[in-house]
């Protein structure tokens, strides 16, 4: 495959930040090819969780979701305060969903279908339950970042050109959302003092034991692909890039939203700063 099918990024809505994240992950895969082995000596899906440790970490630390789902919001204003980001960051993750399965019916009965169409990864429907919630059926039309349309058009074009691409999408969401949907499920019920799941059908209702079986079920199917070197270490970088974008997606909606400050000193907490 390509470079430019690998890590390109359209040129529309760049933002200089995404410009200078798309050099340096150039860079660093020029690297990574020059200094580690190759992916076929260990199962894609250990390899995907070593290569993308760094920044995953990076996203999960981002102010914008410790303050959503760490912090404490105190009272009545707190607890509208928090809302108001909660459905802010459920509408970045409705384009996203939205978008994946609209690309969908491109990669439908390919080699690529055993981990592309997992049902656990339709989400879309339940964040239109969520918002429906939270906003009433009647809410306006979807608020999207720069950074989350960004994400979304990344998503378009590696259907297009280079569909294998979309694994490494699937593994980032299935790691930032499937893989804390329980804790975050009674998190969010919890300080909204939900009642029968409403408002939490996104991060659904598997148990941890649920969860677990899926993981395994997931990792399965991934190491299951029959790729070459070379394109496996494609979706690696693409879920290096993936997680960098949700880091910037956080990092957006973070600034100036109200009860949100960073830590002392200037800069997020842990998060992902492109001049790093």
């Amino acid at each position: 495959m390509s470079s430019a099918g690998s890590l390109r990024l359209p040129r529309t809505e760049q933002s200089a930040r995404v410009r200078r994240l798309s050099e340096r992950e150039s860079q660093q895969q020029a690297e990574s090819l020059a200094t580690t082995q190759p992916p076929g000596r260990a199962p894609l899906s250990v390899l995907l969780a070593e290569g993308t440790a760094k920044v995953h970490e990076q996203a999960e630390r981002s102010l914008f979701l410790q303050s959503l789902f760490v912090d404490t919001w105190d009272g009545i204003y707190g607890q509208f305060v928090r809302a108001q980001h909660y459905v802010t960051y459920l509408r970045q993750l409705h384009l996203l969903y939205a978008t994946f399965e609209s690309v969908l019916p491109r990669v439908a009965r390919t080699a690529l279908t055993p981990v592309l169409l997992l049902p656990e990864l339709r989400r879309a429907a339940a964040l239109d339950e969520d918002l429906a919630y939270f906003c009433g059926e009647s809410r306006p039309e979807t608020f999207a970042c720069v950074e989350t349309r960004l994400h979304a058009e990344r998503l378009r074009e590696v259907a297009e050109d280079a569909p294998h691409l979309l694994v490494g999408h699937v593994y980032t969401r299935c790691m930032l959302d499937r893989s804390q949907a329980p804790a975050r499920a009674r998190i969010i019920s919890s300080a909204f003092e939900l009642e029968d799941a409403r408002g939490t059908r996104f991060h659904g209702t598997d148990t941890d034991e649920e969860l677990a079986a899926f993981r395994v079920r997931l990792h399965s199917r991934i190491d299951g692909l029959e790729l070459e070197e070379d394109e496996a270490r494609e979706i690696i970088q693409e879920a290096r890039m993936a997680f960098r974008l949700q880091s910037l997606i956080c990092d957006e909606l973070a600034r100036g939203a109200t009860g949100l400050s960073p830590p002392p000193g200037g800069g997020y907490r842990g998060g992902f700063s492109v001049s790093q």
